[in-house]
């Protein structure tokens, strides 16, 4: 699971509470939105930062049948992306597997 999805369950767990707390506590209401509407800035930065594109929890295996099935004859790569397409992590030239996310990397 990406950091993201887990942020953004947080976040729609952290509103579900604070529309509860409102209910509850009314005279709290101005004090209330001030801290959500903090929150909710302070997640959009953890939301859309580099680092919530990272797996969280148990790690995924490198697929190995999405590299066996390229269509190019073995042997003949016009160009290496240099990044990884899943994650954006910088990839050496010729590198199989993204050491970051564990996709393997397409060659083109």
């Amino acid at each position: 699971m990406l950091l993201r999805t887990l942020l953004t369950m947080v976040n729609l767990g952290t509103i579900a509470v604070a529309i509860g707390v409102l209910f509850v506590f009314p005279q709290y209401a101005g004090v209330a939105f001030y801290i959500l509407l903090g929150w909710m800035f302070g997640s959009l930065v953890l939301v859309y930062g580099p680092w919530s594109n990272r797996q969280v929890g148990r790690s995924r295996a490198p697929n190995r049948a999405l590299a066996s099935s390229s269509p190019l004859s073995p042997g003949t790569r016009a160009a290496d992306l240099g990044f990884c397409i899943f994650c954006a992590a910088p990839l050496a030239p010729g590198a199989p597997i993204c050491p970051s996310c564990g996709h393997s990397a397409p060659h083109f």
